[in-house]
């Protein structure tokens, strides 16, 4: 696919916004968590969007966030929008608050009264958004934008709780490192044909049998020079290790490498997404101590950033928990990536599943595997996965069904069980002008649509 640039940039963080960026000041420290937590929590702090009420929850938080960011980011009335996110808009477990989590009332918004389709896929959301917007360039749009919002709720952060993954002493890329401080952010990017820091490359992957996603992923965006790498850094230290060695593979150790993880929080479906809007940000103009780190070098020995950054050609990597992976490069001259070999990879067996929906998508997955490998493959939910009976210890979700629940868990479901390493989107909501939009700007688009809600959905293969 062509190159586009970075037109715009807006940004609601725990730093601010994208104006901030440049500020010569001590970044803003966590917060405390303004909800109850349980006595055994791990994290009792995070990283909220700055000057933002704690009042301010759900639904109406998300679209203060999202109307912040957009203002920045130069859009206009007319301009397309693609929004990311991991978990949408609910703060709660309350049934109808979970099915109705992705419809993002943009009030305020040039968009009032839409609810756009989400990309959802973990960590890696925002670059999903972001792979999507510029298709909708490629198809005969003037600009778009991807906007990638999520917050710190309870059910997320109980959640995470489960999965081990927070620390409230977060140390990136070290032996020692435990987990995050959640955050919470809403980043536009708008992307164009003007002028603006390039965005040549964006691949998307996932991990397969045998097969790094984020290798692969990095592999694809073909010969690179970066000066910089901003990566995800959230830990635990078995996980920054494997992100360290798909770096290692694809780019010399002495790149130094930064990550947003210790000053703006794990702003989950947001992270990917921030990580570009700082790479354009260090491309314009030095960024002064918010991608700072306290080591001056990684357990492998990678130098880390400590101080100010800038740089001229940035690769951003993103590794989520459940295994989708996204590379890009910003900036530096064009690169046209590595052809995707046309191929299938080795297949895997579906692991237990408690959603029903997932065990049949899983049950029909092998015969329904297309000749060819498509050279995208959408999923399609009309609303959110809710949490299957059963899924709970007590309140609390088991860990299996923290991964399942993500939506992005579908089109990974069927990626493994294909062997397929194309990239693999999944959209919640109302996304029939978006796949057209894919369908124009894409070859071989292969939509796998999941009708209906909770226990009366049906699927319908290459929709």
């Amino acid at each position: 696919m062509f190159d586009v640039t970075v037109g715009g940039l807006g940004l609601a963080t725990a730093q601010g916004s994208a104006g901030d960026l440049s500020r010569d000041t001590a970044p803003l420290g966590p917060r405390p968590i303004p909800w109850p937590v349980r006595a055994a929590a791990v994290s009792r702090v995070h990283r909220p969007a700055h000057d933002l009420s704690p009042e301010l929850v759900g639904h109406a938080r998300v679209a203060a966030l999202v109307r912040r960011a957009i203002a920045e980011c130069g859009a206009g009335r007319d301009t397309p929008l693609v929004l990311g996110s991991c978990n949408g808009g609910a703060a709660s477990w309350q049934a109808a608050d979970w099915r109705a989590s992705f419809e993002l009332d943009l009030d305020g918004t040039p968009w009032q009264g839409t609810h756009p389709p989400v990309a959802s896929a973990a960590c890696a959301s925002g670059l999903h958004a972001l792979y999507l917007a510029r298709a909708l360039v490629a198809g005969g749009a003037r600009d778009a934008v991807a906007v990638a919002v999520d917050i710190d709720t309870p059910p997320s952060h109980d959640n995470f709780e489960a999965l081990r993954v927070l620390s409230d002493e977060p140390s990136p890329f070290q032996p020692e490192a435990g987990g995050f401080v959640a955050g919470e952010a809403a980043v536009a990017v708008r992307v164009t044909r003007g002028d603006g820091p390039r965005l040549s490359v964006i691949e998307l992957g996932h991990d397969l049998e045998g097969d790094d996603g984020l290798l692969r992923a990095l592999t694809a965006l073909g010969p690179i020079a970066p000066e910089l790498i901003i990566g995800q850094g959230t830990g635990p230290a078995a996980v920054d290790r494997a992100e360290l060695a798909a770096l290692a593979a694809r780019i010399p150790g002495a790149v130094p490498l930064a990550t947003p993880v210790c000053h703006f929080g794990h702003a989950l479906g947001a992270s990917s997404l921030l990580a570009v809007a700082l790479a354009a940000a260090a491309i314009r103009g030095p960024i002064a101590r918010l991608l700072a780190l306290r080591d001056p070098a990684a357990l492998d020995g990678r130098p880390l950033v400590t101080g100010g950054a800038r740089a001229r050609e940035i690769v951003v990597g993103c590794r989520a928990l459940g295994g989708a992976c996204g590379a890009c490069v910003v900036g530096g001259p064009r690169h046209t990536g590595t052809p995707r070999e046309a191929a299938w990879r080795a297949s895997a067996t579906a692991p237990p599943l408690r959603d029903p929906t997932l065990r049949a998508l899983a049950a029909a997955a092998p015969a329904a595997r297309p000749a060819v490998p498509p050279g995208l493959l959408l999923v399609t939910l009309d609303a959110p996965l809710v949490p299957a009976a059963g899924a709970r210890i007590g309140e609390r979700l088991l860990p299996s069904s923290v991964i399942e629940m993500t939506p992005g868990f579908a089109p990974q479901l069927i990626a493994r069980a294909w062997g397929f390493a194309g990239p693999a989107i999944c959209l919640v909501g109302d996304s029939a002008a978006l796949v057209a939009a894919c369908r124009r700007a894409c070859e071989r688009v292969f939509v796998i649509a999941i009708r209906g809600t909770e226990d009366h959905r049906h699927v319908e293969w290459n929709a």
